[in-house]
C-alpha cells in the first residue's frame, strides 16, 4: 500500500491536472515515482498528464505508463479506458477495441465504453455494428440517443452526421449544454465558424462558470481572423482577434499574424481613423508584451518591436482632437 506522502503527493497532482496545471502535475508525480516505484496510480496520472500533448514524441510515454499501471494493478480499468483512448487517437482501432472490451468485462456498468466501441465500428464501415453497441448506453428515440450518437460522430470525425445528431438532441432538450458544445466543435471542424460561435454562447450563457466555453469562444474568433487575413481582409482580421482577445488576453496570435493590428492601424491612419488606429495599436502593444514575458524574446527585439508601435501611436494622437489627446495622456499616466 501506497505511504501517506505518495497519496498527498498523487492528490496535489490530480488537484493540479484539474486545474490545467499540468507542468506542477508532473513535478508531483515525479517527486511520488522516486519515492515509490510501484503505485499504479502514479503511472496512471502520469499518463493522464502525457495525453494532454499528444504528439509522437510523447504518445509511447502515455502508452508506456498505462501499460505499467495496469501491469501493477491488472483490474485497473480506468487505465485501460484512457490507453484505448489514446490508441483510438492515433487510429490504432484493433489495440483500441481490445482495451475497450477488457473495460466492458470489467465494469460492464460503465456505458460511456460503449460509445468508443460503436466509434470504432463507425470508423471500420460497420454502422449496425455500431448501433448495437450505441443501443446499451440508451435507448433509441431521446435527446439522449442522438447525443450520444452526435459524440461519436464527432469523435470518428463525421462532422455533418455530429452536426444533425446533435441538432435532433438539442431539439429535445434546449438545456443540453453539452450538446452546445460538442455541435460548436463540428461547425469549426467544418469552417462554420458564425454557428460555432453561437453555440459557444448558448453553452456559456446555461453554465456561464465554464472556462472552456469562453476559451474556445476566443480561439473561434481567432481562426475566423486568420481565415480573414488570408483572404486579404486586414481590417476584418484585426476586429476579429480583437474580439477574441477581449475574451482571453492570453491568447497567443500565431507569429505570422502578429503584425496584423499594426496594419490595420496604418490603414486606418491613412483614413484618419485615429481613434480606432489607437485601439488597434494598444491591443498590439499588449500582444507583444505577452510574447516577451511567455516566450521570453530577446531584449533587443522586444525593444524594437515596441518601439515600432509607439511611433505609430505617436502618429496616431497627434490626429486626435486637443481634448481626446488630453484624455489619452491622462489614461495612460493612471493605468500606469
Amino acid at each position: 500500500m501506497a505511504s501517506l506522502d505518495v497519496l498527498q503527493l498523487i492528490e496535489k497532482a490530480k488537484m493540479a491536472y484539474n486545474s490545467e496545471n499540468y507542468e506542477m502535475a508532473q513535478v508531483y508525480l515525479d517527486e511520488a515515482l522516486l519515492q515509490d516505484p510501484d503505485v499504479p496510480e502514479v503511472y496512471f496520472w502520469r499518463g493522464m498528464v502525457a495525453t494532454t500533448d499528444l504528439n509522437d514524441e510523447v504518445i509511447e510515454t502515455a502508452i508506456g505508463d498505462f501499460t505499467q499501471a495496469i501491469e501493477l494493478k491488472p483490474d485497473y480499468w480506468e487505465a485501460y479506458f484512457e490507453r484505448g483512448k489514446v490508441y483510438l487517437y492515433f487510429d490504432r482501432l484493433d489495440e483500441a477495441e481490445e482495451d475497450f472490451k477488457k473495460v466492458a468485462q470489467i465494469n460492464p456498468k460503465f456505458k460511456d465504453v460503449y460509445s468508443y466501441l460503436a466509434q470504432i465500428e463507425i470508423q471500420r464501415g460497420n454502422d449496425q455494428k455500431a448501433m448495437e453497441y450505441l443501443n446499451k448506453v440508451t435507448a433509441g428515440g431521446d435527446y439522449r440517443y442522438y447525443y450520444n450518437l452526435g459524440k461519436i460522430f464527432l469523435n470518428a470525425r463525421s462532422y455533418d452526421a455530429a452536426i444533425e445528431n446533435l441538432s435532433k438532441a438539442l431539439e429535445q432538450n434546449k438545456y443540453l449544454v453539452d450538446g452546445y458544445y460538442l455541435r460548436a466543435k463540428a461547425y469549426e471542424a467544418v469552417g462554420r465558424y458564425k454557428e460555432a460561435l453561437e453555440d459557444l454562447k448558448a453553452a456559456a450563457t446555461l453554465t456561464p462558470e465554464e472556462k472552456k466555453f469562453f476559451t474556445d469562444m476566443a480561439k473561434v474568433y481567432f481562426k475566423k481572423a486568420m481565415k480573414a487575413a488570408d483572404e486579404g481582409d486586414i481590417r476584418r482580421s484585426a476586429d476579429l482577434f480583437i474580439e477574441g482577445l477581449k475574451i482571453n488576453y492570453n491568447l497567443k496570435i500565431e507569429p505570422e499574424y502578429e503584425k496584423i493590428l499594426e496594419e490595420a492601424a496604418r490603414d486606418a491612419l491613412k483614413k484618419g481613423e485615429y481613434q480606432q488606429a489607437i485601439l488597434y495599436l494598444e491591443f498590439a502593444e499588449r500582444v507583444v508584451d505577452n510574447r516577451c514575458v511567455d516566450e521570453m524574446l530577446p531584449f533587443e527585439e522586444c525593444q524594437r518591436r515596441k518601439q515600432e508601435i509607439n511611433t505609430l501611436m505617436k502618429e496616431a494622437e497627434k490626429g486626435l482632437p486637443l481634448k481626446e489627446r488630453i484624455l489619452k495622456k491622462l489614461n495612460d499616466i493612471y493605468a500606469k
